[in-house]
Formats: C-alpha cells, structure tokens, sequence
C-alpha cells in the first residue's frame, strides 16, 4: 500500500440504500481511474449490504454495535459517537483523505456524529472533505458553520447549498454535481408489461408519506395519478423502489401501492436490484415520478422528463441548476387528491421541451460530476 494514496470514505449508510450506493460507486470509479493506485476504506453502517453489491474497497469498517445499543438508550446524544466509529477514527493519519459521502448528512440533526470523524482528520493532519453534498440553509448555525468551515473543501452538488455556504462566508466550497450523475447504468430483465419508452416510472418512499402534511394525501395522490395513467394514456406503470432499508422500504410501500391494482399494465420492479441496474430500468421509462432523490438523478441523467416530489433542498437545488425546477413539486403542494396528476399532464404536454433541455444540459452537468479536480488537489 502507498500511504499517500489512502482514502477513507465515511458517512455511508449501506448499499440498501442505492443512491447512498450510487454515491459510494461513482466516488469509487471517479478515485480509481487516477493513477498510481489507491486504497479505499469504506466506513459502513451495514458491511454486508455493500459486500452483497459487490462494492470495490480494499477494507471496510465497522461501528461498534454495544456503543450504538449504548447510544439509543442514552439521554446524552452524541456521547458514544468516538466510541461507536473507533474502528474509522483509528485508521486516519496524516496520510489520508477522509470523504465524508453520505450526501446530505449535514441535513440532520445528528449531523455531529460525523463531526467526531472530521475533528479526528483535522488533528491527525489529514485532509477531510464534505463530498457531493446538500446542507439545509435553515440547519447552518453557528456551530455548524465553523465546523464546515474547517474541511479542506465541500463539493456542493447544488445552487442552494453553495450559495448558502458562499453567503455564510466559506472559501472552501465549490460547486460540483452530484457524482451519481456519472453513474453507469447495467442491463437487467425488465417485466413483460414494461413497454420500453413507453412506461411510466414511479418511485415512492416511506419518508415523503412520514413528512406529509395531510394524513393520506400522498398515497391518494399516487393512486389517482395511476388511475389517470391508465385510463386516459396508452402508458404502462412501472413501480420502482430504490431505498430498501428494513426501517425505511420503498419496496413495501410499493408493493401495497400494487396491491390496490389489478390491470395487467402496471408492474413492481425488484427490490434486489443494485443502483446501476435501476438507473437502466429508469433509463428505459418515457416518463418519471420520483421521491427519492436519486431516482431522479437516474432519470436526469438518461434524459427521462420527470417530477421529484420534492421534501429538501436536494431535490430543489438539483432540479434548478438543470432547468427543469417547475417540475419538483414541495410536500405543502400536495392541497388535494389530484395535485400530482395536474402536475404531470403538464409533464405530458412539455415532454419535448424538458426532453431537450435535458439533452441540451445534461452533457455539461455529468461532466461536472466527474470533476475530480479537488482530489487531485489533495493527492
């Protein structure tokens, strides 16, 4: 191993989560294709999620699990954070170059148990960089600024985010599109009633319906939106989950979504594919809607027009910088049981337009995805 060539990569949740493992793979690719080689530690909440997905790292680590059980019963929040991420913190020397990757990790209250990885960086003299990230203007305190303030750089993968980093006085941020945007999509079997290019592709995720501001009114949205499809187009529906986390499951979501059907047009996509295989199944959509961020992120990048029920400033950012931000509608939108299905007539009608604005922008944007710029800088 060359020992200044070690990156560890932390903040990562595990690969159920496949836009945590569209980060984590095009970060990966993004490390590798510059010479000499590298090693990669991977920090992972969940090891063999990423093993299951075949994520290529020399080493993982682990948290400690008596400390994480400590932690929930704890009234004291964040005090076993050292202890819980010991096994990341002991592998960080001068010679590292710490990725925090988790996206929007700094949207969250519990944003600090990160912090303890990035303080560690800081003393041991190793670079430490907020990667491909969202924050939350509302969240920037005080304490959260100076603590931003002090990586070596943030790549911010939206306008929102690094104007708001800009206008709190930070030098170190630069604007850098999501990396998953570069992601490489793999071929999988789609089902028979998926009608290529002619389908319908929607994502639904339990997060959107916790944040709701009406009891039900996502879910009735979504039924309405399908009957729509059915009735009025000659489109097929595809549900496709892309969070499959045991406590936050698109797939069984979906799979009660499903259940309210039986027309023969509409069809679950598999909850075992990984991120490459669902930004195919995405790419091979004529249209999209999607609550998880990166389901959008796959069908940008593959030229898929697309709503993004939108509940952070991710979505907001992601879907202004590429032009297509009338399209991301925010959870207070949601004021009846037909505000999505008046959102997508209005998709039909300017499929063309957002097609080719796509196609127009896209080229640009993944490129900047790829700009490594700042990891050349930090070799």
């Amino acid at each position: 191993m060359n020992e200044n060539k070690k990156f560890l990569l932390y903040g990562h949740g595990g690969s159920y989560n496949h836009g945590a493992e569209a980060i984590i793979r095009s970060t990966i690719e993004i490390i590798k294709k510059k010479p000499p080689y590298s090693y990669i530690i991977l920090s992972t909440h969940f090891k063999e999620q990423d093993i299951e997905f075949g994520i290529d790292v020399d080493e993982y680590c682990e948290r400690d699990m008596y400390y994480v059980v400590l932690d929930k019963s704890s009234q004291e929040k964040g005090k076993y954070d050292k202890d819980i991420y010991k096994s990341t913190i002991d592998k960080i020397d001068k010679n590292t170059v710490c990725l925090s990757v988790g996206g929007d990790n700094y949207c969250y209250d519990n944003w600090r148990k990160w912090k303890v990885i990035h303080e560690r960086a800081i003393e041991a003299g190793a670079k430490s960089i907020l990667w491909s990230c969202s924050i939350e203007p509302s969240m920037m305190d005080n304490e959260m600024i100076d603590t931003l303030r002090t990586h070596h750089a943030i790549t911010a993968r939206e306008s929102i985010t690094y104007n708001s980093l800009k206008a709190h006085g930070l030098n170190n941020v630069v604007p850098c599109s999501d990396v998953a945007f570069a992601l490489n999509s793999m071929q999988t079997a789609l089902p028979n009633n998926f009608i290529e290019h002619n389908t319908v592709g929607i994502n639904l995720s339990p997060l959107v319906v916790r944040r709701e501001k009406k009891q039900g009114i996502i879910l009735e949205n979504v039924t309405t939106l399908i009957e729509y499809i059915i009735e009025n187009t000659d489109m097929n529906v595809a549900l496709i989950p892309h969070v499959v986390m045991s406590m936050d499951n698109d797939y069984t979501l979906l799979n009660k979504v499903y259940g309210k059907f039986s027309s023969n047009r509409i069809c679950l996509i598999s909850d075992k594919l990984s991120a490459s295989q669902y930004k195919y199944v995405i790419s091979k959509c004529r249209l999209g809607v999607f609550s998880r961020t990166h389901a959008t992120i796959a069908a940008y990048s593959s030229g898929i027009p697309c709503i993004a029920i939108g509940y952070s400033v991710k979505a907001a950012g992601i879907g202004h910088d590429l032009g297509v931000g009338d399209y991301v509608i925010g959870l207070d939108k949601f004021v009846n049981g037909f505000s999505l299905c008046t959102m997508f007539r209005s998709l039909i009608k300017d499929e063309k337009i957002l097609s080719d604005k796509l196609e127009k922008n896209i080229e640009t944007y993944v490129e900047n995805s790829r700009n490594c710029e700042i990891i050349d800088v930090l070799r």
